[in-house]
């Protein structure tokens, strides 16, 4: 299929329907002579049972080859999973012929899939760079290795050969505050290959016990948490074993099967991985007394070392020396048209093990007394060198247990920090209830301290009923402005929640947090002070039968009340009702209109042509929300939103897009445009940022990633192109060049700025060593 017949077929159904899909992309197959039909394809299942009990995984009789073909007779003594329609419709019809195929050996566990194609020019297969999801089918497989159904593992493998992994924290739910339950850039050493048919394709993977931590009992056995899944986004269509009902999230890890693996026994092996890094930075400065910018250049080379390795069967410890985060990904800019700080995620991989055991929210504005962006990065995002640290996580008897220690170098006026976390969790009552602590500290070299540590319960009493209960507590001082700050009781905070976890008929939250003035996460993230909140968010979904044109329908409320605990006058309130419709194919439309309350003591600027003054103000606006379905090979995304903006009116565009032009190239965009006027003070702001990324992919090793920015605030367009060649896994060369551009440079009262603000590039290099 030809690339203008692509895009016509995936933007004509924008102005036709929306409740039409475009039709799903090509791939370029490989010629073989063998045929699917070769071998026995089942239907897939509509019965197949819901979890329950626990289920024994056959082991292979036989050796297994990794090349995507499926041809040993291993494969044949195993038999297929039943699995179930989970979307668009729950135990749906499927005229689909997909088969999964499970087992292990001694060292490893294999997830085999077979999906039969009458049109092989049906299947979707664009992307060849790793952890990467550009519309493909594929198949996967979620491990809950500790059988806690609060952390897991997922594998997934695409037609392409290319892998993706994750962690998953916080029981594989959604969580208000809590910042989603997905660690994509935790990476895991596993093998997948896939074949291409005459009618259809095949893959094969293979995940080592040496890459799982899990517990065995006396006789030798271990009992996971498992979910294996097949997916087609060309026509919205998900199947699982085992079957999970739509009252829940397919990643909800209590859903899974409970499966046993016999005679096994884990493996301990030591991850070594040096680096080897040289580099330059130029960035403009203007030296006091100076007519005009200079350029200062800095040069380095630099080496470090990560080690990991298992003290315990059951525990894991990283070490890093001189750790570097040089080739992570650029962080999106985002416009703050608010008085408070905005959250970034985290993208480090080194915290991404296993962190739902460190995750502890705290009831409001993403609050968490654990934010590992504190760590080597400043506020305004610029790194901090770290000498090094330790992580340890994993499980003692019944405890999870987690702890970090990392030691940064001094910048500029800043001293040098040591920065701890230690976290206990424990199952209680039944599988889905636990009772944890967790404490943080953050010393200085200078001697000011601040530490805060936390008691937390969550617990499920009946049904999908949760409650939560949480206490806190800061302690602080060593300078002036620290023993100043009020302290004792004033210093905590009360987090209080009742919560029905479903994603059918009815679910609500309630949340109530009292946090005194002087409570204050030195390493956490909080966007108030001082305050007390109440929240209550209603929803009810239902998912109409088969036959419908609508998947899913939503209707909710979400409503907030901020009071300042100094006054006692109500700081902000939102009351936020919303209707939401999806369709069979993915399509969803959403339309809200949000009431809000704003009590501002003190004026606050955006940017240099507008402000809020202080005063007390009501607004009322009203958005409609556009998302194309997964299917679609073209996939833009809009939301456009308008009304009374504090004293003023706004108008919001926010549109982004994702391209799989072919497998070889993605082009992902995206948009914001504010509009805000102040007519009665004769004051505006416009604030927009244009964002690009360009991937390319030559083959599953070489990978270039181009990421362009441009903030009409700043006046600058930055870049982040990060080429990647993977000569294995673990051994990984990395050329890093970012560079950002004043296109203002015309500035009142100053000298005229260099085009090149700031400009680096970073040849890495790492190999690990497995003993």
């Amino acid at each position: 299929m030809n690339l203008g017949a692509r895009v016509a077929k995936s933007i004509v159904p924008l102005i036709v329907t929306a409740a039409q899909i475009a039709a799903g992309g090509g791939v370029q197959r490989a010629s073989a002579q063998e045929s699917l039909s070769d071998v026995g394809v089942i239907d897939v299942a509509r019965s197949a049972p819901e979890a329950g009990g626990i289920v024994d995984l056959p082991r292979l009789t036989g050796a297994v080859i990794l090349d995507g073909r499926l041809d040993e007779a291993a494969w044949q003594s195993v038999p297929p999973l039943a699995l179930t329609m989970y979307e668009p419709t729950y135990r749906g019809e499927s005229g689909r012929r997909i088969e999964l195929r499970l087992g292990y050996d001694d060292e490893a566990i294999y997830l085999a899939a077979r999906f039969h194609h009458d049109d092989p020019e049906a299947i979707r297969a664009f992307s060849l760079t790793r952890d990467r999801w550009s519309g493909d089918d594929g198949f996967g497989l979620l491990l809950d290795t500790f059988n806690d159904n609060e952390n897991a593992v997922r594998f997934v493998g695409l037609p392409l050969s290319t892998r993706i992994d994750m962690s998953i924290s916080g029981g594989g739910v959604e969580e208000r505050g809590s910042g989603g339950p997905r660690g994509s850039s935790w990476n895991a050493f596993w093998d997948y290959r896939t074949h291409f048919f005459d009618d259809g394709w095949t893959g094969e993977m293979r995940i080592p016990f040496s890459e799982l931590r899990f517990e065995t009992g006396s006789d030798g056995s271990a009992v996971m948490g498992l979910m294996a899944y097949a997916y087609e986004p060309g026509t919205e269509s998900r199947w699982t074993y085992p079957a999970i009902p739509r009252s829940a999230a397919y990643t909800q890890v209590d859903a899974w099967q409970d499966v046993r693996i016999r005679d096994v026994e884990p493996r301990n092996p030591t991850y070594v991985t040096p680096y080897a890094l040289t580099g330059s930075a130029q960035s403009a400065v203007l030296p006091v007394g100076a007519p005009g910018w200079s350029t200062q250049t800095d040069e380095a080379v630099e080496a470090g070392l990560d080690v990991k390795f298992n003290p315990t069967a059951n525990l894991t410890l990283d070490l890093s020396y001189n750790t570097d985060f040089a080739a992570v990904e650029a962080d999106q800019q985002q416009v703050n048209l608010t008085r408070f700080s905005l959250f970034f995620d985290e993208r480090r991989a080194f915290f991404q093990e296993r962190a739902g055991i460190f995750s502890f929210g705290t009831g409001a504005d993403r609050g968490t007394l654990f934010y590992s962006r504190r760590i080597g990065l400043q506020d305004t995002g610029t790194p901090v060198p770290i000498v090094g640290g330790a992580r340890l996580v994993g499980r003692v008897g019944a405890w999870d247990l987690g702890a970090i220690n990392m030691q940064t170098e001094g910048l500029g006026d800043a001293p040098g920090e040591n920065f701890g976390v230690l976290r206990l969790r424990r199952q209680v009552l039944n599988p889905n209830s636990f009772v944890g602590a967790m404490s943080t500290s953050r010393v200085g070299n200078d001697g000011a301290y601040n530490v805060t540590w936390g008691l937390d319960a969550l617990l499920r009493p009946f049904g999908d009923e949760f409650v939560t209960l949480k206490v806190l507590q800061t302690i602080q001082g060593g300078d002036e402005l620290r023993s100043a700050a009020p302290s004792g009781f004033d210093a905590g905070r009360l987090v209080t929640e009742w919560t029905r976890r479903r994603t059918q008929g009815l679910s609500y939250t309630n949340v109530f947090v009292w946090s005194g003035a002087g409570y204050e996460p030195g390493i956490g993230f909080e966007a108030r002070r001082d305050f007390t909140r109440a929240q209550s968010d209603w929803n009810y979904q239902w998912f109409p039968e088969a036959g419908s044109r609508w998947r899913r329908v939503w209707l909710g409320v979400e409503s907030n009340a901020w009071m300042r605990n100094a006054d006692g006058v109500v700081e902000t309130a939102e009351f936020e009702p919303f209707f939401q419709l999806e369709t069979q194919q993915g399509l969803t439309l959403r339309a809200e209109v949000s009431a809000t309350l704003e009590d501002v003591v003190e004026a606050f600027g955006l940017g240099e042509e507008a402000s809020v003054p202080a005063d007390r103000y009501v607004a009322t606006e009203g958005s409609v929300q556009f998302r194309s379905p997964r299917g679609w090979d073209f996939r833009p995304n809009l939301t456009l939103r308008a009304g009374q903006f504090f004293d003023g009116r706004r108008i919001q565009v926010n549109s982004d897009f994702n391209w799989p032009v072919s497998k070889h190239l993605e082009l992902i965009g995206g948009v914001e445009l504010n509009r805000i006027r102040f007519d009665a003070r004769d004051q505006s702001f416009d604030a927009n940022l244009v964002r690009l990324t360009t991937r390319v992919a030559a083959n599953v090793h070489a990978s270039l990633d181009v990421f362009g920015q441009y903030n009409s605030l700043t006046d600058q367009l930055t870049t982040n192109a990060r080429f990647r060649y993977q000569f294995r896994e673990g051994q990984d060369l990395w050329l890093v060049w970012n560079e950002g551009l004043n296109l203002e440079r015309d500035v009142l009262d100053a000298p005229r700025l260099p085009l090149t603000d700031v400009r680096t590039l970073t040849l890495k290099y790492t190999h690990t060593l497995i003993f």
